[in-house]
């Protein structure tokens, strides 16, 4: 039986998604931005919700699209959150257009501000349970501080942690989870 980070094995969404995606390095621009997204969307509910929604926002954002959402406006606002296939929250809805707005001009600002205090080399904390807050506030705050100079909204400690473990930027995986060592190999190989 394949060893997990417990709450992976809490839904069939969240298998696929630490399988596949999480803690998975990132640097496109275009993955990046629907990442922080997608964490946006997550704060008050469990990510397990938010991948329930993914296909109808993947279709109402166009991808979460920069290029797209920084075409929006209150009307589209106002649009998307009477769509039944996306989380109706007009604050984050909101948010994720502003921040395409920040972002489009320049997508490659994302990956810079993402990777770059890090020296684009994954961290692994060699967890043996999962992080509590208190234990990455400090290290979580350069990465807040640059998201809300560049303007972004809605980019506060836990959902830019939750975002640098999704992209890659920390592997949180357990020592104990199978995925654990294949991210770490993944480094080695990069550097070499």
């Amino acid at each position: 039986m394949v060893k997990r980070c417990p709450w992976a094995t809490k839904s069939p969404e969240l298998l696929v998604y630490h399988d596949t995606i999480w803690g998975r390095p990132q640097h496109d621009p275009q993955e990046l931005f629907k990442a922080l997204c997608l964490e946006i969307m997550q704060a008050g509910l469990t990510f397990s919700t938010v991948l329930k929604f993914e296909e109808g926002m993947d279709t109402v954002f166009h991808d979460f699209s920069p290029d797209y959402l920084a075409k929006c406006d209150e009307s589209d606002v106002e649009r998307f959150c009477n769509d039944k296939r996306i989380i109706r929250n007009h604050s984050k809805v909101e948010a994720i257009i502003q921040n395409a707005k920040i972002i489009q001009p320049d997508p490659q600002m994302l990956v810079t501000a993402t990777w770059n205090p890090v020296n684009n080399v994954q961290l692994d904390h060699l967890l043996t349970e999962s992080p509590k807050p208190e234990n990455y506030k400090n290290f979580v705050k350069k990465f807040v501080k640059k998201f809300k100079q560049m303007g972004l909204k809605r980019v506060g400690p836990i959902t830019v942690y939750s975002y640098l473990q999704a992209v890659g930027v920390v592997n949180d995986h357990l020592i104990t989870c199978e995925f654990h060592e294949g991210l770490s190999g993944l480094n080695e190989k990069k550097s070499s």
